[in-house]
């Protein structure tokens, strides 16, 4: 603990005495308060510091830049994508077939999309983000809505061929379709790959299947 001591000078005989102006003693007196303000103002910082508590207006700042070195670092490529053997993994776990996995199949996809979404969203948003980044996540977020408005329309174009059900997982180098289908032959994978080659441009080697009964 610090203390401000301001010398006075030795009591002798009265006359001996400096006399202390009004003006000289209110400027102790706001030398002693301003002192005491900033001890205490010290003090808690460094309460807070030792606690582990991080001031609340310091809090946004130091999530903005996390949010940017992940940017910078990633550029908005597939670290920041779902990955499709997460998704199947999870809906597996969830339901081994029937028209039941394919439903949390497209509930996990979603679920990881809105994350992924919402983090790009931050990026836009943030006045901490560079220029670079900011487009490079504008950028990505309009091709998310783009791939999301061609899955659901390719999963209606496998089930109007006469399939059960389907599911389309696209990425920015793979395309992930799953069928339900009691059979499922080169005919069918052909048939499929040229509707999803069509709507993508994806080449064929990019468009992976899994049949699902």
């Amino acid at each position: 603990m610090k203390f401000i001591i301001i010398k006075l000078p030795r009591v002798g005989r009265k006359s001996d005495m400096p006399t202390i102006s009004n003006k000289g003693r209110l400027l102790i007196s706001l030398v002693l308060v301003f002192g005491i303000l900033a001890y205490l103002v010290q003090g808690e910082k460094q309460g807070m510091k030792q606690a582990g508590v991080i001031n609340p207006s310091e809090r946004p700042i130091q999530q903005v830049h996390e949010l940017d070195e992940v940017l910078g670092a990633t550029k908005v490529n597939s670290e920041l994508d779902p990955k499709a053997e997460d998704i199947l993994q999870e809906a597996s776990n969830k339901a081994e077939g029937g028209t039941s996995f394919f439903i949390e199949y497209r509930l996990e996809r979603d679920r990881q999309r809105s994350q992924q979404i919402d983090l790009l969203k931050q990026i836009v948003d943030s006045p901490n983000s560079s220029g670079e980044s900011r487009k490079e996540a504008e950028k990505r977020l309009v091709e998310l809505t783009q791939q999301m408005d061609l899955e659901m329309q390719l999963e209606k174009l496998i089930v109007a061929k006469g399939y059960k059900d389907a599911a389309v997982f696209i990425q920015p180098k793979a395309v992930n379709v799953i069928v339900m289908a009691d059979k499922f032959d080169n005919e069918d994978a052909n048939i499929i790959g040229d509707l999803v080659y069509r709507a993508t441009g994806r080449p064929r080697e990019q468009i992976s299947m899994i049949h699902k009964k």
